[in-house]
């Protein structure tokens, strides 16, 4: 799932839900709900688009698929006190649920229908979505993380911390926490890259991970909950900076943004598909990374799992992309995902647009652009 991201104007910040059919939009005046085919507003509080009164600047907002339930991030409260207020809100009957306050300004919210993932800097609120109850807080010190729309494989994937091998505090590390949200356990540890993360995503049934690190020139796909390597794919030769990863609904394409004017869709087809080495390669010691993660906790040493070693990338070459398209410049801040429904890419962009492309399922190639619509002025409802 991509994370929510600042930028299309001042005060602006936009996210897909979790099956791609809609935009959710939070502005300096409210927030919106656009649907992507057709491109129609659903609904909206505050916006120019409509005449209800400014609800006042919202700093996040997020759908749970295609109900009336969203959560809502204001920018601050009458307090003045900035983005710690988390309201769970009924559109359809216009009313709030619940409200909930927090130490620290909330960084990001996920939803599916079994659990609420609250994101501070340095912590992850976990709680039953069905009555609100706190279930758990992960110490964290990142707000990368992504959870699983599933809710039967529900997990929760995240940035751990580097072992504290000395006085320095830990930082970002190359690996990710796999946590069963179910159990409220650690499932494994996956070592995804050699340098820090810089993007997760999990797909639609909770069974794949998809990682990308601050180079940017690879993708992985893991399995999950094992954390075995299944496909690495090469976005580029040259380092970029990975905005979003995003699975589409049967896990066959996966499809990658980033500072680039490239949005990149890779197939993850059973050609592409990594097989475990033989016996001698796979039982190859791991380093005294180990030996680090069992002096901060045997739980999460006992779940360590998949190790890259460095032959590993002399074994498989990473497949190239199976599609692509050019967006008007580089270095606009995007996230895109591919149609559940029908052969078509959805990109937002930095300046507010949402952007509709045509996929070759077939024989793939470059997509083509069918049309544009600026989200900020929605001009009609749905139906």
């Amino acid at each position: 799932m991509q994370r929510p991201w600042g930028g299309i104007n001042e005060g602006v910040s936009a996210s897909f839900n979790q099956d791609f059919s809609c935009v959710a939009v939070a502005t300096s005046h409210g927030y919106s709900i656009t649907n992507c085919e057709p491109c129609s507003l659903v609904y909206a509080k505050g916006t120019h688009a409509t005449l209800t009164p400014d609800t006042g600047p919202i700093a996040l907002v997020e759908m749970l698929f295609c109900t009336s339930l969203i959560a809502v991030v204001p920018e601050a409260d009458a307090a003045g006190t900035q983005r710690r207020r988390l309201q769970i809100l009924n559109t359809k009957r216009q009313s709030t649920i619940c409200e909930l306050m927090f130490p620290a300004p909330i960084l990001a919210v996920h939803l599916n229908r079994r659990r609420l993932v609250v994101v501070l800097l340095e912590a992850l609120y976990v709680y039953d979505i069905s009555n609100m109850k706190l279930l758990h807080t992960i110490d964290h010190s990142h707000s990368l993380c992504a959870l699983s729309p599933s809710s039967e494989s529900c997990f929760l994937a995240y940035a751990a911390r580097e072992p504290r091998t000395d006085a320095a505090a830990p930082g970002l590390s190359s690996h990710v926490v796999l946590y069963d949200l179910l159990t409220l356990s650690i499932a494994s540890v996956v070592q995804a890259h050699r340098s820090s993360l810089a993007c997760v995503a999990l797909n639609a049934s909770g069974t794949l991970l998809a990682t990308a690190s601050e180079k940017g020139t690879v993708v992985r796909v893991f399995s999950v909950p094992e954390g075995r390597l299944q496909y690495q794919f090469r976005r580029g030769s040259y380092s970029a900076h990975i905005y979003s990863i995003t699975f589409n609904a049967a896990s066959t394409l996966l499809c990658v943004t980033s500072d680039s004017d490239t949005v990149h869709i890779f197939r993850l087809s059973p050609a592409a598909r990594i097989h475990e080495p033989d016996a001698a390669l796979a039982a190859k010691k791991r380093p005294s990374l180990f030996t680090a993660w069992q002096r901060q906790g045997a739980a999460v040493a006992n779940a360590l799992g998949t190790y890259l070693p460095a032959t590993w990338t002399d074994v498989w070459e990473p497949t190239r992309d199976f599609a692509w398209l050019k967006l008007p410049s580089a270095g606009m801040r995007t996230v895109a995902a591919v149609s559940n429904t029908l052969p078509l890419v959805f990109v937002l962009t930095h300046d507010g647009r949402l952007w509709t492309f045509a996929l070759d399922l077939d024989h793939g190639g470059e997509c083509s652009l069918v049309k544009q619509h600026a989200l900020l002025h929605a001009p009609s409802y749905s139906t």
